[in-house]
């Protein structure tokens, strides 16, 4: 499997954008559920913008995520090196290393933002990690994807309540973890936050962990610049992420910081306005 992945990435990504954009010309893509839910939270969350700045947006972010699908064939069919290897830039990266470097733990929030699975390649080549895992449909890509995260020693837990208790005596093992901010929770597991300015139902894991273990933690997102180029940004979270009433807010306000950095990078493909406060409707409903 991994030699399929290799041969189906070895085009450049600056190949993979043409065809996508070219496939685009044809205008199908707006008949694709994807683009329908991508365009529905760009126009949630920037409402300022005029309807042909929204459409745009959607139709950059569209080409983009599936470009970044390409990138996460790429870092499944590399070694754990290659990821360091195909960024350009890194923002601020003293928020990584020197948590790492002082031992006492650390709680890595990254965003999905292009490919995770090449961002998280890429923070094990700081440190080894252990993370949550949402099994894949595939048995087989199921297996493939959860070795690919599990080499050189990082460990994987399926998202579940005994995953989060292996997350949790990690860091207070002082180990570091990395977990998703921006994913909706099952029910009864998160709270209504604003995001965008709309009540999302956030998950609650990443402020938790750090409001019981006053760990640091780094929000982190994959990024390409203005020339094409992946870069990492990190942004140290505020510190209301320790405040019991400010904790939940803080920490979408920070993951908005990294969305903004580039918007079509997000993947605004996912649903994450689904789980709405009662008397709100469903922005999906007619999809």
């Amino acid at each position: 499997m991994k030699a399929l992945f290799y041969l189906i990435s070895t085009p450049p990504s600056s190949t993979i954008r043409g065809l996508v954009k070219l496939y685009c010309l044809f205008g199908f893509y707006k008949r694709s559920s994807m683009f329908k839910v991508t365009l529905i939270n760009i126009k949630i969350a920037y409402p300022l913008l005029d309807n042909k700045e929204q459409k745009d947006l959607a139709k950059q972010s569209f080409v983009e995520s599936l470009v970044s699908g390409f990138e996460t064939f790429t870092s499944w069919s590399r070694q754990t090196h290659h990821a360091h290897e195909n960024i350009f830039k890194i923002t601020d990266q003293f928020l990584l290393t020197q948590n790492i470097s002082n031992n006492n733990g650390l709680i890595i929030a990254a965003i999905h933002s292009r490919s995770v699975d090449m961002l998280l390649k890429w923070i094990n080549v700081k440190s080894n990690t252990t993370t949550l895992y949402k099994k894949v449909k595939n048995q087989k890509l199921d297996s493939f994807v959860r070795a690919q995260r599990e080499e050189n020693n990082n460990k994987v837990f399926e998202a579940s309540i005994s995953g989060v208790r292996q997350l949790y005596k990690a860091l207070i093992s002082n180990k570091v973890i990395c977990l998703a901010p921006d994913q909706v929770p099952q029910d009864g597991m998160g709270e209504y936050v604003k995001l965008f300015n709309r009540d999302s139902y956030t998950t609650t894991l990443v402020p938790s962990l750090a409001l019981k273990t006053n760990k640091p933690v780094v929000f982190i997102s994959l990024n390409l610049n203005v020339n094409k180029k992946l870069e990492v940004n990190l942004i140290n979270s505020n510190s209301d992420i320790y405040n019991d009433s400010k904790h939940q807010l803080s920490m979408n306000k920070d993951i908005e910081k990294l969305i903004n950095i580039n918007a079509s990078d997000y993947s605004w493909e996912y649903k994450r306005f689904k789980k709405p406060p009662t008397g709100i409707s469903n922005p999906y409903l007619n999809i």
